[in-house]
């Protein structure tokens, strides 16, 4: 039986190897987030609300700033990071839930109406849009 023998290091070469490519996909994936929420909407301009609101099926239209202020990315103590609502950027509004999930737990928000929640993690997750935006990135690290 043969058996393969890592290099000592070999993870740590490996994470060195694979920063650039995850800091790359953490910035655009920043970069599609903060210029998809800060939109109107193409729905009923509403009185009081500063711009349309979003139809069903769109990213939520930009009406407080709140959630656009708490978008940032942060690298992980392992390497990996995380993008999105963060509350070590700007406190994290409860909308940013209750725009993503129509009844979220201990909120004292929610969208249970006719009209929906109007998920923006999630939708951002299966975008073809920010899906070619990273390809793009990643090829221009090469």
């Amino acid at each position: 039986m043969t058996r393969l023998t890592l290099h000592p290091d070999a993870e740590e070469r490996l994470r060195q190897y694979l920063q650039p490519a995850l800091k790359a996909v953490a910035d655009t994936t920043l970069a599609f987030l903060r210029e998809k929420l800060n939109q109107p909407g193409s729905g009923i301009h509403h009185p009081g609300l500063p711009n349309p609101s979003s139809n069903p099926g769109e990213y939520p239209a930009k009406q407080s700033g709140a959630l656009l202020a708490c978008l940032g990315r942060e690298q992980l103590a392992d390497g990996s990071w995380v993008v999105g609502a963060l509350n070590s950027v700007a406190p994290v509004p409860p909308e940013a839930w209750a725009l993503e999930f129509p009844e979220p737990p201990r909120s004292p928000i929610n969208r249970t109406t006719a009209y929906g929640a109007r998920p923006w993690l999630s939708k951002a997750l299966g975008d073809t849009e920010l899906h070619s935006r990273l390809r793009a990135a990643l090829n221009a690290l090469q």
